[in-house]
């Protein structure tokens, strides 16, 4: 027998289930057969579980359609405005969903399966029942035939990829680990570990996607599934508390750690010990140390003779070192009870759950685009009738709908749907009408779909995959009664071109959708959110000032760590090319003090959220009041225009420091005035980690001054044609 590579096995699964999909459906004598290719063609992906998953997703999409759809033609079907608005609202909605983080593909097929059976309802309300039960049939019958031919023909368990996906991401955060460790020790720079932070968040992506996929394929998986998505979330938080740690480093590392903190060393080799054992179980083999609980401890003696920042400086190490010792044990006895080495896992580190209220700025554009599209199309179809009548709407929106989802440009989508085209026209031409008989036409179906999944199989190649099959599946028209028309073929490609063009206008309307302009209004947007927090954060601010404020604040707070990301996403979209002053090194700096910023005043947050002495507010609400107010007004130049806040960055760091100087000699005062026995060990505590966010924050910021000044932002901001 010859060996079959992966590629060609996996080209081999869609053809044979697009072969017996199209044969199901024309032995059945239903119409457009092709509705069943499409489902075998969008939910063939590489492994059974991802493919169970999408079609899954497909299946409850579709069905949600069929019944929106039905709803929307059976109460508006006489009246043409209301039918477009409410369908608008519909697909608005969808869109707005779609560009979120869940169930992405699910709310796809709730527009665009919608859009379908509305569009010929339009013009043919008389079976649009039909259509729509029609369309669901298809589907569900192409869904099915795929997931047979998976699982029965070289089927791909997920589990392997699970275990490696996790296997690649303790190793990574173990090696960011014991590199911060070295850092700490005055060894290498923080610079070094970027491409490390950057791996870490790739590979914590790919394991939510994994783990996706293999609780579907796998019942081991399904059966530990908690523990699973337990071991994820942990991982998540690790990030952050490894990121909140490598950020307090300047603030400690010129004491004396081994007076100050004389267990460190022990703490940071059971840490390490830790992690190699983690790396050990998810290999195979048996933990060789058992976590044992440490608590990393502060000579009071050597403590007191520091200075207030200093103080809480030590404070804020230790209260780092025992999230990561927390967060370590709980890794280790989550990994133990998922690979069987012992008891079921006992510590836990609690969530806290935190509301999401509130509209996504981006999100609503996606939906805001997508409404005014359908008030564009159909009017352009009533009044104009454009070659593909119907088709011009259906293909127009998809493709803006497409664009918005993926975030690229709809002319970039367009390129291998028009080649498909062409690609597809010399079967409709010259192929097909010399074809008799199924056996022929199910040779031919082999064929092609086999050759297109084996050409464009690179996962970047996705988008140029789906242009290919969807055209020439769609241009082919098998029917069992079959008519050819030339004439047909060229409204086609005339109806794609036009539908290309009108997703392309659309996609232009303003605001800009160039990824330099959408980096700037993300950043602006950074900084007026961090602007309100830091307003909310004064020591007497009133926290039950009204309920509007109270939402803003959870909103803002939440989304401030996700505009990064976002900021990321555009950066890397950015055509480094056209702006030759702004390397994507820069930009990826830049990118990364806003992490860090972030961090720094969600951390100050969590400090302010602390109780705090009213002896201490009131003695030094001044002195706190003039440091937030410096950084509220360099936040507001931030927000107003990056380019014109450069030159405020020097004199920001000298009146940060200069504060901050006056701030501490204001607290060696007060805390010289305190009597005994007037604070609590938690009150100094509580304000030390204060007093050492403050600190924090003001050296992100005076960072990320430093990185934004070698940026030529007068280059993004131009007008580019």
């Amino acid at each position: 027998m010859i060996p079959l590579s992966r590629r060609t096995k996996e080209a081999i699964k869609p053809a044979l289930a697009m072969v017996i999909a199209y044969g199901i459906s024309l032995g059945m004598g239903w119409e457009n057969p092709y509705w069943a290719g499409f489902a075998v063609a969008m939910i063939s992906l590489s492994t059974v579980g991802q493919s169970l998953n999408k079609g899954a997703m497909r299946m409850l999409g579709t069905l949600v359609a069929g019944a929106a759809a039905l709803t929307i033609i059976a109460l508006f079907a006489q009246d043409r405005w209301w039918f477009m608005g409410i369908l608008s609202v519909y697909l608005g909605f969808c869109m707005y969903m779609v560009t979120g983080n869940k169930r992405t593909y699910f709310w796809w097929c709730c527009a665009f399966v919608c859009l379908v059976i509305c569009t010929h309802a339009a013009s043919e309300a008389n079976d649009a029942f039909d259509v729509a039960v029609l369309r669901v049939q298809q589907t569900g019958m192409g869904i099915l035939v795929y997931t047979l031919v998976t699982v029965f023909l070289w089927p791909s368990n997920t589990r392997g990829a699970l275990d490696e996906a996790t296997r690649k991401l303790v190793t990574t955060q173990a090696r960011i680990y014991r590199t911060y460790r070295a850092l700490l020790n005055g060894q290498g720079t923080a610079e070094e570990s970027r491409p490390l932070r950057l791996q870490e968040v790739q590979l914590l992506n790919q394991h939510e996607q994994t783990l996706l996929a293999a609780k579907t394929d796998s019942y081991e998986v399904w059966e530990l599934r908690h523990r699973w998505r337990y071991f994820h979330r942990q991982s998540i938080a690790l990030m952050e508390a490894l990121e909140q740690w490598r950020e307090s480093f300047a603030e400690i590392q010129p004491l004396d750690r081994s007076v100050l903190l004389p267990n460190l060393e022990t703490v940071c080799t059971e840490l390490d010990l830790r992690f190699a054992a983690i790396e050990a179980m998810l290999t195979g083999q048996p933990p060789a140390h058992g976590p044992q609980a440490i608590t990393l401890t502060i000579d009071s003696a050597a403590t007191g003779a520091l200075t207030h920042f200093q103080q809480a400086a030590v404070a804020v190490t230790k209260s780092q070192l025992d999230r990561l010792e927390l967060l370590s044990r709980s890794l280790f006895d989550c990994v133990r009870d998922i690979k069987g080495y012992g008891a079921p896992a006992s510590s836990v580190v609690p969530e806290k759950m935190h509301g999401r209220p509130g509209l996504d700025p981006d999100r609503l554009q996606a939906a805001i685009r997508t409404m005014a599209a359908v008030w564009i199309a159909f009017p352009v179809w009533f009044y104009l009738d454009p070659p593909g009548h119907a088709s011009f709407v259906e293909i127009g929106l998809i493709f803006i709908m497409a664009s918005l989802m993926v975030r690229l440009d709809p002319a970039t989508i367009l390129k291998p749907f028009l080649l498909g085209a062409v690609f597809a026209g010399v079967f409709y031409v010259f192929v097909m009408p010399q074809l008799s008989g199924y056996l022929q036409l199910g040779v031919m179906l082999f064929g092609v779909t086999f050759a297109i999944y084996y050409w464009l199989w690179q996962p970047q190649q996705s988008v140029a995959k789906m242009g290919m099959i969807v055209m020439f599946l769609n241009i082919i028209g098998v029917q069992n009664q079959q008519t050819y028309d030339f004439a047909q073929y060229a409204n086609t490609i005339a109806s794609l071109a036009l539908a290309g063009g009108l997703a392309v206008a659309i996609w232009y309307l303003p605001p800009s959708p160039r990824p330099e302009k959408q980096f700037l209004r993300t950043l602006k947007r950074f900084f007026r959110h961090s602007d309100f927090l830091m307003s909310r954060l004064a020591l007497d601010w009133d926290q039950n000032k009204g309920i509007v404020d109270h939402w803003k604040t959870i909103y803002y707070r939440s989304n401030l760590l996700e505009l990064p990301q976002k900021l990321a996403s555009w950066a890397g979209k950015i055509d480094h090319r056209a702006f030759p002053d702004n390397s994507p090194e820069q930009v990826q700096a830049l990118v990364t003090s806003l992490h860090a910023l972030a961090h720094r005043i969600k951390a100050l947050a969590v400090m302010r959220d602390l109780p705090q002495a009213d002896l201490l507010v009131k003695a030094l609400l001044d002195d706190v009041r003039a440091w937030r107010l410096i950084a509220e007004q360099q936040l507001q130049l931030w927000a107003d225009n990056p380019a014109m806040a450069l030159g405020a960055s020097a004199e920001m760091q000298e009146r940060v420091m200069k504060r901050l100087a006056k701030l501490e000699a204001r607290v060696e005062e007060t805390f010289a005035r305190v009597g005994e026995g007037q604070l609590s060990s938690e009150d100094y505590q509580n304000f030390y980690r204060l007093l050492g966010s403050f600190r924090g924050l003001s050296e992100g910021g005076i960072a990320y001054a430093r990185l934004a000044e070698k940026i030529n932002w007068a280059q993004w901001q131009e007008a580019r044609f």
